[in-house]
């Protein structure tokens, strides 16, 4: 599964972080600037009056992949 990390720094001067799943992964750099820099524009996200995505930072595909080590436990069924 590929995921879009997004980090900000918000008015607290904290980095914070926005990860989105299900992305369209065909995005390059500056589509991706222009969309980071729309979410901090937009203030959509504050808390105690401080912008929590206030400028953004930098973004990153993160890559996850599932390696099953042990089958499911199926139950004996009883007679």
């Amino acid at each position: 599964m590929k995921a879009l990390e997004m980090s900000f720094k918000g008015t607290d001067k904290r980095v914070k972080h926005l990860r989105l799943k299900y992305i369209n992964t065909d995005l390059k750099p500056k589509e991706i600037e222009a969309l980071m820099a729309k979410i901090a524009a937009a203030r959509l996200f504050v808390k105690d009056g401080g912008d929590l995505y206030a400028e953004p930072v930098s973004a990153d595909m993160i890559e996850t992949t599932k390696t099953s080590l042990v089958a499911p436990v199926v139950p004996a069924p009883t007679a």
